[in-house]
């Protein structure tokens, strides 16, 4: 069995639930069509999870995995499956209940023992309703170590939002006033208008943050002009969708010529099972502000000056966090000013962006892999006219890792859903940096060579 998971003799069965973590905020949107493009463009993510959590497991995804054999072979994944409902909802727990070859393939995988361990993306109301129906009608013993027990649900959800990352950090770090940016919760978005309108008279810019905000959306960065807001901003503002129904967040905007995002995720067991421990920390890539798009993983980021400060506040956290009850990964978003100075800006609360990236790693190089290698993940390469993941399989061939039957060398494919939308994931591995960043260069550039051949 797997030395990823606490349990280590227990099947696993990773949940792919990444639609239904976020449909409640993205179903916002007022478009019909661009909603369901941004919730479905969501599980397209839960490709990535087969490199989750070692060999073997059982995963179950929204839609099925086109480059699944490439894990499986090419990379040591040999006893991982996957699975996907005939028809896919946001839902994807109540699909699992819903389809019977679903249902039935996870008794199977329980065995005589009937015991599994449920390992989802994101806890959410839905996944507890697959557990207690797994338990009470089926007479699964099901372990959850990945997720808070459910009186304690609150306590995940409350952590995930802007405002509630803000109230707990302030009480619990002592030199929150150092580390968190200066800002403001509002109830409605009338008074987020006052806020945004105070920082900008003052000369000093200022983001509004939609309080479940998501990837940028629900996001907006206001200048300081001296001058307060102009109509069109205030009609923006009060006509966005996503500030509509919850709290909103003004806080100041951290001035950077370089763009440098920590990211530093822990992993929280229960509580008397173990302490929360740093899984990795990242520098966090965007296609545009706070549209998350990969992360950057190499040695180099444990040493540079804001990491101490960033390590001792996300320990301190997740102790308090796992005292109260909290169970599972989150990671702490961050930005460093341009002198170095470190902000902690918020908290996800669920696995994230760059743990299929560490769980990799660490399967195929062992524990000390960030001294053998670096990874460049990204979730938006452009595909050109490559639309079938055969033919990107085949077009990158001489690509893909292990390249040149280098051991630490090569493109490792992540996410092909998202070629009907004309992008695709993939983790750059290379000996350095520079050396990943290049391989991922000679990608596109091979893609783009390609896509004006294809008549």
């Amino acid at each position: 069995m797997s030395v990823f998971l606490d349990y280590k003799d227990i099947p696993a069965v990773v949940i792919g639930n990444f639609a239904e973590a976020h449909v409640d905020f993205l179903g916002r949107c007022s478009d019909p069509s661009e909603r369901s493009a941004l919730v479905w463009g969501e599980a397209y993510h839960a490709d990535r999870i087969l490199l989750w959590a070692g060999d073997p497991k059982m995963v179950i995804v929204s839609f099925p995995i086109a480059h699944a054999e490439f894990i499986r072979h090419h990379l040591r994944y040999p006893h991982t499956e996957h699975l996907a409902p005939e028809n896919p909802t946001y839902h994807l727990c109540k699909d699992i209940l819903r389809e019977t070859h679903l249902i039935e393939a996870i008794l199977a995988y329980a065995g005589d023992a009937k015991r599994i361990q449920l390992i989802p993306y994101a806890t959410t109301p839905e996944f507890y309703g697959l557990l207690s129906t797994l338990q009470t009608q089926f007479g699964l013993e099901v372990l959850t170590p990945e997720s808070p027990a459910p009186d304690d649900f609150w306590l995940r959800d409350y952590i995930d939002t802007k405002n509630g990352f803000r109230v707990l950090a302030s009480q619990w770090l002592q030199n929150a006033d150092d580390l968190l940016p200066l800002g403001v919760s509002c109830y409605n978005i009338e008074k987020a208008i006052q806020v945004a309108d105070w920082f900008s008279r003052r000369g000093e810019s200022c983001v509004v943050k939609a309080d479940t905000g998501e990837s940028g959306i629900g996001t907006f960065v206001i200048e300081g002009t001296g001058k307060g807001l102009t109509p069109e901003i205030i009609e923006h503002l009060s006509s966005d969708p996503y500030f509509s129904t919850e709290l909103i967040v003004v806080e100041e905007y951290i001035p950077a010529k370089e763009q440098i995002s920590p990211s530093l995720e822990i992993r929280v067991p229960k509580l008397g099972v173990g302490e929360p421990y740093i899984t990795y920390v990242s520098r966090q890539l965007f296609l545009k502000f706070g549209d998350f798009c990969g992360i950057q993983l190499d040695k180099s980021l444990y040493q540079t000056s804001w990491y101490p400060a960033l390590e001792s506040s996300g320990l301190q956290l997740a102790k308090r966090l796992q005292q109260m009850g909290y169970v599972g990964h989150f990671d702490m978003d961050c930005i460093v000013r341009d002198d170095g100075h470190l902000y902690l800006l918020e908290i996800n609360a669920r696995r994230t962006g760059g743990t299929h990236v560490h769980d990799f790693a660490r399967h195929f190089f062992g524990e000390d892999y960030i001294e053998k290698a670096s990874f460049i993940s990204y979730e938006a390469m452009d595909a050109g006219t490559i639309t079938d993941p055969a033919e990107l399989m085949e077009i990158l061939k001489e690509f893909l890792f292990p390249m040149n039957d280098e051991k630490n060398y090569g493109l490792v494919i992540t996410i092909t859903r998202a070629l009907q939308d004309g992008r695709f994931g993939c983790i750059a591995v290379a000996p350095t940096a520079d050396l990943a960043l290049k391989l991922q260069q000679d990608v596109l550039a091979h893609i783009r060579k390609v896509s004006t051949l294809i008549p």
